[in-house]
């Protein structure tokens, strides 16, 4: 594509992207914190049990993550996968080892059947959707066989290059070539007014999101010192920073948090949560501010010792709902794994393929970090974890990375892919793997809905304390407490 043609192609996408965002778009007074989303699967005969399951990253709280599971077999060749839904947004449906997007709100249910044996069939010839708004799960198979996972590839791109320019490129080339498609698809279907806004917002925000956390991962992670081009924030003509209509939308949300942290970091504002929160106020306004941090605190749902320590004063009453929320959530998860009990036993291999086990470092205190390699919020916390492992070198005390792998990879690959995050972070830690069984247990033994997820545990082999404090956080002293344990 010459680059008179490639200026003319984005001019055309800023204005659709612009145009159909306005379609339909409304602020969401509520989201529906008691909200389902079913998939509703038949199948023909299968010749071997086939394992399903739907996995839906939540808007709130912050980095939640659910997932339901099942199994169809000879037999039981139908099954019904109902999960949390709080807003519109984006499921991934896995089917064996294959993966597929889903889109949904609340209440909704999206018909798929399984029209070959999955232990024969290819990816392509596997399943058809059916039912109303077939086209909308359509699309995202169209997508996925036309550009494969482009945000995948440039973020590949981005962490490899030495300079954020070819990465900018990267990202212009792919946004180009995504829009291109969704415009297509939109000329040839008659699609919902919700799921063009959706769908045009997830683009723009995604593509956005991406790019501002390139340059924190560049210049701060990696520390390459460089000038950023002038044409690099060129993309926020297509999209608001302050954008009420979209508050509760997964992919703007993230985006939020990179863009408010970036401009902190060029107005050389210290870091911190409170800080942040007061900036965020400043940029967003007090209602949209306020929500911002409730969904910033958010993120330590499952732990009661933060929740009543952050969620003790009294917060704009239009989301005291949110509060109640989190305040109840985070009993019910209090009682599941509390202090005392027995931290449950894992059976993980490492780096060399050797199988590790909880159980072997009983004698010693344990610090548990569970992460998966797409997760920003997890790599933010390599540093501090590394740090960690460091400072208590040559100690009874053992800090343990468990990866649970990369979304929407396939299971044959996703060794490969943990094993190449953890050399590309630099990890210092006990570097573990679980694949998706274990994955699927070690959330249900040790509460895991959000990540990152940190666990303290004893010498004794007890859970000192579940959702524990984040490396960054200072969690240091509370290892150097169990630790004076021991001798004592």
């Amino acid at each position: 594509m010459n680059m008179k043609l490639f200026s003319t192609c984005l001019l055309v996408i800023a204005t659709v992207s612009i145009v159909s965002a306005q379609i339909g778009n409304k602020i969401v007074d509520n989201l529906d914190l008691e909200g389902n989303i079913t998939v509703h699967i038949k199948s023909v005969p299968q010749s071997e049990n086939v394992l399903v399951n739907l996995g839906t990253y939540h808007s709130f709280p912050k980095n939640d993550v659910s997932v339901v599971r099942d199994t169809l077999t000879h037999e039981n060749d139908e099954v019904y996968l109902t999960g949390p839904c709080r807003n519109v947004g984006l499921s991934f449906l896995h089917i064996a080892d294959s993966t597929y997007k889903v889109v949904g709100g609340p209440g909704d249910t999206i018909e798929v059947s399984i029209i070959a044996d999955v232990s024969k069939a290819t990816d392509q010839s596997l399943l058809s959707f059916e039912g109303k708004n077939k086209e909308l799960q359509q699309y995202y198979q169209l997508k996925t066989r036309r550009l494969n996972d482009p945000v995948q590839s440039c973020m590949n791109v981005g962490i490899s290059a030495a300079k954020l320019g070819p990465f900018q490129q990267e990202m212009d080339k792919s946004y180009a070539a995504q829009y291109q498609l969704w415009v297509e698809f939109q000329n040839m279907h008659k699609l919902p007014d919700w799921f063009i806004t959706y769908e045009t917002n997830s683009l723009n925000y995604t593509d956005a999101w991406l790019r501002v956390y390139m340059v924190w991962y560049q210049t701060i992670y990696q520390k390459k010192s460089q000038a950023i081009p002038e044409s690099y924030f060129a993309f926020k003509d297509r999209i608001k920073v302050k954008n009420e209509a979209t508050m509760y939308h997964y992919d703007y949300l993230r985006f939020l948090r990179e863009q408010i942290f970036w401009q902190m970091r060029q107005s050389d504002r210290a870091m911190g949560l409170k800080n942040l929160v007061s900036y965020a106020k400043q940029v967003l306004g007090e209602n949209m501010g306020s929500f911002f941090e409730i969904w910033e605190l958010s993120g330590a749902a499952d732990n009661l010792n933060s929740v009543e320590s952050e969620f003790n004063r009294k917060f704009p009453g239009n989301y005291q709902y949110l509060v109640d929320f989190i305040k109840h959530r985070a009993k019910a998860s209090k009682m599941l794994l509390k202090a005392g009990d027995k931290a449950p036993n894992f059976a993980l291999v490492d780096s060399n393929d050797s199988l590790v086990t909880l159980n072997q470092y009983k004698g010693q205190v344990v610090y548990l970090s569970f992460w998966f390699t797409t997760c920003g919020p997890c790599i933010k916390e390599i540093p501090y974890e590394n740090k960690l492992a460091e400072h208590f070198k040559g100690k009874p005390v053992k800090i343990i990375s468990i990866c649970t792998g990369t979304p929407g990879t396939s299971d044959e690959r996703q060794i490969a892919k943990w094993k190449a995050a953890s050399e590309r972070f630099g990890l210092k830690t006990i570097d573990l793997f679980a694949n998706r069984s274990w994955t699927n247990t070690l959330a249900k033994n040790y509460v895991i809905s959000v990540y990152p997820h940190y666990v303290l545990i004893g010498a004794d082999g007890n859970i000192i304390e579940n959702f524990t404090e984040r490396p960054s956080q200072g969690v240091t002293s509370k290892i150097e407490k169990a630790l004076a344990e021991i001798s004592r």
